[in-house]
């Protein structure tokens, strides 16, 4: 009788080297929701500037933003009130001068492949990327009130560390999120990484650096989502291999209503 299968296998789930040529100019934007003060302190914005270091060595066009360094104002809930109050530009950004959302909404509807990192914070992810959640409403309600996708033909994966096994929950509550965004998911969209009981955080990164499971993962989730974004840029070509900027089309009709 043969032995059961014990444990994942490593390397059995590897997604092959992308074609340089077909990822080429991508627009890789990194999104960390680390709420960590000083840089390099957070485990998970480490994997994420790691995972952009790939994209830009195979030619990507690379950009870093940390939320915890854009004063964000809470969504009002404005859709509660009347679903056509929750527009974009979001009320919020017109309301607060100083309100700097925009510079996410920016960001996101300009990118190709949005890559974003969250610590767990019981069992769920940070309070930081559940303001910019709820602030993306705004996009959504484009679609679901007014019949204007704003987000189409991008690709998301996460990045995800803690202490806790919450992983899936998270997971399952942002891939949800970006889902009814719009955005479409690669083959491996979560790279991820839990630590022991003891919650001794001081030892974290070497543990990462040698999980060759997360290693596995990370290279196939900037592989799996380089690959797909290639493939969603060369639909949107056409024959022709000339397609219109959506991001801008999509930008100035968010703003009619």
């Amino acid at each position: 009788m043969p032995a059961p299968l014990v444990g994942r296998k490593f390397g059995i789930n590897t997604i092959p080297p992308v074609d340089t040529a077909a990822v080429r100019g991508i627009k890789v934007l990194g999104l960390s929701g680390s709420s960590r003060q000083e840089a390099g302190m957070s485990k998970s914005e480490r994997l994420l500037i790691r995972a952009l270091g790939s994209c830009k060595d195979l030619g990507c066009d690379t950009t870093f933003l940390r939320i915890k360094d854009l004063k964000i104002y809470d969504c009002e809930g404005n859709y509660s009130e009347n679903p056509g109050y929750c527009t974009y530009p979001c009320q919020s950004s017109l309301k607060y001068d100083d309100d700097q959302m925009q510079v996410i909404y920016d960001a996101v509807l300009a990118c190709d492949v949005l890559l974003l990192a969250t610590p767990i914070r019981w069992n769920n992810h940070t309070a930081l990327v559940q303001k910019v959640v709820e602030r993306m409403n705004a996009i959504e309600n484009q679609y679901s009130w007014f019949g204007n996708r704003m987000i189409s033909g991008k690709v998301a994966g996460l990045i995800i560390v803690g202490h806790v096994d919450g992983i899936q929950h998270v997971a399952g509550n942002l891939l949800n999120f970006f889902s009814w965004l719009g955005f479409t998911t690669p083959e491996v969209a979560i790279a991820s990484w839990v630590g022991e009981n003891d919650e001794d955080t001081t030892k974290d990164w070497a543990q990462i650096e040698n999980n060759r499971y997360t290693q596995e993962d990370l290279r196939n989730l900037v592989m799996s989502s380089l690959r797909l974004a290639g493939n969603l840029r060369q639909i949107s070509r056409g024959p022709g291999g000339a397609g219109r900027d959506s991001t801008r089309d999509s930008t100035r009709d968010g703003t009619r209503n």
